[in-house]
């Protein structure tokens, strides 16, 4: 009787511990996590400037969709641990329910069985307080998770704008250097035309120039632009030698001085829209500052066929106009008497 007696208290005491712990356990509204490692500092946005080296950028980029790649890989795993998790705490919580509800009843089996009643009771106990500091560790890590995401975002914009301008840049650069080509590629080669158009009675210009070439037009080549237009001899920057300007009116058609092959038909740096006609021995003529042009490269044209109009601009159209004897400017004034 008096051992009996000095259990009762024991008990008393373990299950009242046991059921006052799980008292404080039912009152946690939100428990505080448990400490974790410090989170990785975001890395600053990156604000892309134009001296930004295209590789640098790519790099930056790279290393933006990596850190994507693996948050998002991570958010994906979070959900089914989340989900785990919370099934793990109602498994538990009512587990817990059960042994603080079973309260004295084990005090009929024995003081070990009290003890090990109480035991579980604990360790039910501390079980669940670690599957809610998961959850809140969870839920606050998906957390940062989808803030990190919408930060890169803002930060991949920018620099995906700028790759874009970049990229539209080198193309353009790239397009530029072959009309370079192309344009120095026109008076590299030259044969003479394969056929001449006559129109009608006209033996004049046309038939010399069938059968002597380009080289009999010299002293009376015809001007690129039929009825009246101002001419004057003008240098143009990066030609190497003198050309002229015929101001007509505003889109006037402009025509070639003789037979030949199109062997330029585009955009050229200083020159504007231009097209060149290759007549053969090795004689060119150029049109540029043209407002359209009614040709392509490989075109075959009769003399006097239209090659496009001129620009206009606020003083009438300026068509600029060279002759070249291969890449060499020569002076267009005697070829057309002048």
């Amino acid at each position: 009787m008096r051992r009996r007696a000095r259990i009762a208290p024991i008990a008393l005491a373990l299950l009242t511990g046991a059921a006052t712990s799980g008292a404080q356990v039912r009152a946690l509204d939100a428990p505080a996590a448990p400490p974790s490692a410090p989170t990785r500092a975001p890395a600053p946005a990156a604000r892309p400037s134009s001296a930004l080296a295209e590789n640098d950028l790519d790099r930056l980029l790279a290393r933006l969709d990596a850190e994507e790649k693996a948050l998002r890989a991570e958010l994906a795993s979070i959900g089914p641990a989340l989900d785990l998790t919370r099934r793990r705490m109602i498994a538990r919580g009512r587990a817990y329910y059960r042994h603080v509800r079973a309260g004295f009843l084990p005090v009929g089996g024995g003081f070990d069985a009290l003890v090990d009643h109480a035991a579980r009771v604990e360790r039910t106990r501390l079980a669940l307080e670690r599957d809610l500091a998961r959850e809140a560790e969870l839920t606050r890590r998906s957390a940062e998770i989808a803030d990190r995401l919408t930060r890169l975002g803002a930060e991949r914009a920018p620099l995906e704008v700028h790759r874009e301008a970049m990229n539209r840049a080198r193309v353009a650069l790239a397009q530029e250097e072959e009309r370079r080509a192309a344009f120095a590629r026109a008076f590299e080669t030259s044969v003479r035309p394969d056929y001449l158009a006559i129109y009608g009675a006209d033996v004049g210009p046309t038939e010399l120039d069938r059968r002597a070439g380009f080289r009999s037009l010299a002293g009376r080549l015809p001007f690129p632009i039929a009825g009246r237009a101002e001419v004057r001899k003008v240098s143009r920057r990066g030609a190497g030698g003198p050309g002229v300007e015929l101001t007509a009116l505003a889109g006037a058609p402009v025509r070639s001085v003789a037979a030949g092959r199109v062997a330029f038909a585009d955009t050229y740096a200083d020159y504007g829209l231009t097209v060149i006609v290759d007549h053969g021995e090795r004689y060119y003529s150029v049109y540029a500052n043209l407002g359209a042009a009614d040709v392509r490269a490989g075109d075959q044209l009769p003399g006097g066929a239209r090659v496009g109009t001129a620009a206009s601009g606020p003083d009438g159209a300026k068509l600029y106009f060279e002759l070249r004897r291969g890449a060499e400017v020569i002076d267009p004034g005697p070829w057309f008497g002048m």
